[in-house]
């Protein structure tokens, strides 16, 4: 029932049969069964973990990236072993669509040796032909800690191979559960490539969600849906509530019910940094503490994620108390809630007390009286709703933009004691009074939410007062390279490039190393620091650059050379992003320094450097 994809799957679905069959359950190469029958045997097995996990490499140790250790690790080892290790690279990239399938197959060879190229994966093969397609996105950990990922796969083989054979046909043929119980173990366990192998074996059974994070969040949001036991697992958990909304939608495909696509998409997924952790999730953190706030340096998109998280709070309520039904049944209402229910206030210096909780006014007769500011208003509209709507009234979010331009403290008066979670729902009065004389009462809602933004340049979070920032949970907001990978991907598109996203993906994950490394030397220099640091938002047009340049071009567009050269000559795309975006940026940062020319220069050359391959 997740079997979904948006490629064609049929490649890699047959690959994983041929592999649960012919090498878990049996020996025998996933690549070449009947020439090497015992590839995935113990003895092979435990030749490979030796030289992996025996000889572990970290950080900088073998030349720092994974290919260059693998090499290592595998120097002088007999063909089956590298074969092996070759099918274990086979099997993790099955999965994931942010490597290029050259890319791919030219690790797979790298791994089988330039002496045996009779062996070496072909562009007619069906192994290619799966390379070619995917079935997810597992986020960028997937790509970073290949090292770890790979190395659970051939521990988890090797505990497989330890059981009878009649243990593993038990295991791998139809007992999807029980895999999952038994992957969850071993000394190198990894939650995300359990979830891909687990997948990849039983797809009927499980998502196609490599992140924890993700899976919290959706049961977070479908939870209403699950009608499985109490002592259930996650998965468990996920195949009943899947179950039940191919059920309650008996008139949609498997497509629309996949997680990721745009029906369910927006209701759950995350907003933020990515995490695989659910307890430093905004969305967990935002339903406990009522508060948060986003900080980081400007451009890392903090509003755009308060909006986001704020709109999936209201679409989350919406589902769980109209129901599934009356939510997909009528989505136009669902946007007009999300629309009604987030409200936005830009905060200033002149933003006070009297604006947003209650202050005197002048009167049409020239006298005054006490008028409710910003937050009394929202909540009186909250208490009309419920009045009119009871169970079905929806929770409002409020977006306070750039906290640190008030005195939060002075804005929120008396308020300020209400908004912890423990004193929601409690009446108070204010120091103000009505047109009758009687004192004005107010209640903080308990399904009143508050997210704030601040950028660390205007003031740091030190400069709040220590009362102020318990009332909220913090989530630094740094660049982000998968924020930087959605936004190309997204500008990709709409610039019709002729240059295929996927071509183009391993020189951008180049120049995303470059932009890391000079992030990490702004935080350096003494007179910027880690609050300078540069968004995603600053290198998000690089798309219209390359567009520029390629709209035309044919020679070449297949390689897609398209930000250095063969020579590692940077290209105009780079240097146009240089020039217009970043260094107007960094320029003004670096406006009262000595050094402003030569450090301005120092921070190019980091820039549009291509690192060494």
């Amino acid at each position: 029932m997740a079997v979904y994809s948006d490629q064609d799957r049929r490649q890699i679905d047959e690959l994983c049969a041929r592999w649960r069959e012919g090498s878990l359950i049996g020996d025998a190469s996933l690549l070449y069964p009947d020439d090497f029958p015992t590839v995935w045997s113990q003895p092979v097995l435990d030749e490979l973990n030796r030289r992996f996990w025996g000889n572990l490499l970290e950080g900088g140790e073998g030349g720092g990236s994974f290919e260059s250790k693998w090499e290592i690790q595998l120097e002088g080892a007999p063909i089956e072993v590298r074969l092996l290790a070759a099918e274990c690279l086979l099997v993790y990239y099955l999965i994931t669509v942010s490597v290029g399938s050259e890319r791919k197959r030219a690790m797979i060879n790298k791994t089988i040796g330039p002496d045996r190229e009779d062996l070496h994966v072909s562009t007619d093969s069906v192994e290619y032909e799966a390379l070619r397609n995917w079935i997810a996105n597992p986020g960028q950990y997937y790509n970073t800690r290949q090292d770890l990922l790979v190395g659970y796969l051939m521990e988890l083989a090797s505990r497989l191979k330890k059981l009878s054979l009649e243990g593993r046909t038990e295991l791998l043929e139809d007992n999807p559960w029980g895999f999952a119980e038994f992957a969850e173990g071993g000394e190198h366990h990894n939650d995300t490539m359990r979830h891909v192998v687990c997948h990849l074996l039983y797809p009927q059974y499980f998502e196609r969600i490599a992140s924890n994070r993700h899976k919290e969040l959706v049961l977070k949001t479908f939870g209403d849906l699950d009608t499985s036991d109490s002592d259930a697992s996650q998965d468990q958990r996920l195949y009943a509530i899947r179950t039940e909304l191919k059920r309650r939608l008996p008139d949609w495909s498997e497509a629309r019910r996949d997680y990721y696509e745009p029906d369910l998409r927006p209701i759950w997924h995350p907003a933020g940094r990515s995490t695989d952790s659910a307890s430093m999730d905004p969305a967990f953190a935002l339903d406990f503490k009522k508060q948060i706030v986003f900080y980081g340096p400007p451009g890392t998109g903090k509003t755009y994620t308060a909006r986001d998280l704020a709109a999936r709070v209201i679409r989350t309520a919406a589902l769980q108390r109209w129901g599934v039904d009356e939510y997909f049944g009528d989505v136009d209402k669902v946007e007009v809630a999300v629309v009604g229910h987030v409200a936005n206030l830009q905060m200033h210096p002149s933003y006070g007390y009297a604006e947003f909780m209650v202050g005197l006014r002048l009167d049409a007769d020239g006298g005054t009286s006490y008028q409710l500011g910003a937050l009394p208003r929202l909540v009186e509209r909250m208490e009309a709703e419920k009045q009119q709507m009871g169970e079905q009234a929806l929770p409002h979010v409020l977006i306070l933009d750039e906290i640190n331009r008030t005195d939060l403290s002075a804005m929120f008066g008396e308020a300020f004691s209400a908004m912890e979670r423990d004193k929601r729902g409690v009446e108070m009065e204010l120091f103000a009074e009505g047109a009758s004389g009687e004192q004005i009462r107010f209640t903080m809602p308990e399904d009143l939410y508050i997210i704030g933004t601040m950028n660390e340049i205007d003031q740091s979070v030190e400069a709040l007062d220590f009362a102020m920032r318990r009332r909220f949970f913090w989530f630094p907001t740094p660049f982000d390279e998968e924020a930087l990978f959605a936004i190309w991907e997204s500008q990709w598109a709409e610039q019709k490039m002729t240059v295929q996203w996927q071509d183009a993906v391993p020189q951008l994950q180049e120049l995303a190393e470059r932009i890391s490394l000079l992030n990490s030397r702004i935080a350096e220099l003494p007179e910027l620091g880690p609050e300078y640091e540069l968004g995603a938002a600053v290198f998000g047009d690089l798309p219209y650059f390359v567009g520029l340049e390629w709209r035309y071009r044919t020679h070449g567009r297949r390689q897609a050379k398209i930000l250095w050269t063969d020579r590692d000559k940077v290209r105009e795309p780079v240097l146009s992003l240089w020039t217009l975006s970043i260094a107007p940026v960094l320029s003004q940062y670096l406006a009262g320094s000595d050094r402003r020319v030569e450090q301005l220069e120092e921070l190019k050359q980091l820039f549009v450097t291509r690192p060494a391959r």
